[in-house]
């Protein structure tokens, strides 16, 4: 009998990032069409319909741990090309599908955390479910932080405690937070005018949750 732990906020233990990637790696064949199937990229669409305008007509776009790159393309669906697009992740295999899909964005292969000093202040950072693979998250927070520029805004979709997270979080590791927590993780990393919007169905609304906050 599988047991799973009620400890949602914390990631599984052992799961580090070179264990991470080799999973994403490996995963990432099947990643578009399964999240897709299971209504994830209409779900992300539906959140960055939400959030709020950007300061800039053409504003400079982030995705960390982009996956296959569907956050990012539901962004470009609503809000048009952005003045720059920079994508990341610690998955060679995932950022090789997204820069298929991205051939415009610069692709960068690293992790939440890594150093990228000559990467500019952005004005948009799109982050879907990976602080909860962070043994820190507030930590995570911050440094997603520090790569807006003043009056900039993050988009997250966060995963939220429930049984069907329980069951992903065997297979990937993850922690999942409730709205309130991720709310005041996101204060204490430092940001503002913090929204939360609950997906409208399947999958995504039992697993998941959207955010947006503002750097001051």
């Amino acid at each position: 009998m599988l047991r799973i732990s009620p400890r949602f906020d914390r990631p599984r233990p052992a799961t580090g990032r070179r264990t991470l990637a080799r999973i994403y790696d490996a995963a990432e064949t099947g990643w578009q069409d399964g999240i897709s199937k299971l209504g994830f990229v209409g779900a992300y669409s539906d959140l960055v319909t939400l959030c709020p305008k950007p300061r800039v007509p053409q504003p400079k776009v982030m995705d960390v741990g982009t996956g296959t790159g569907a956050f990012a393309n539901a962004w470009i669906s609503v809000h048009g090309a952005p003045h720059t697009l920079t994508i990341t992740d610690i998955s060679p295999a995932m950022l090789a599908s997204a820069r298929i899909r991205l051939p415009e964005a610069r692709a960068i292969h690293a992790g939440l955390g890594s150093a990228m000093p000559d990467v500019p202040a952005q004005d948009i950072v799109l982050c879907a479910h990976v602080i909860e693979h962070l043994d820190d998250p507030i930590a995570g927070l911050q440094w997603l932080y520090d790569r807006l520029a003043p009056g900039g805004h993050i988009v997250m979709a966060i995963s939220k405690p429930h049984w069907c997270t329980a069951l992903v979080r065997w297979r990937w590791g993850n922690a999942a937070y409730s709205p309130q927590k991720a709310r005041d993780m996101l204060v204490r990393a430092g940001f503002r005018d913090i929204c939360a919007y609950p997906f409208a169905k399947g999958p995504p609304s039992r697993v998941s949750h959207g955010y947006t906050a503002r750097r001051p």
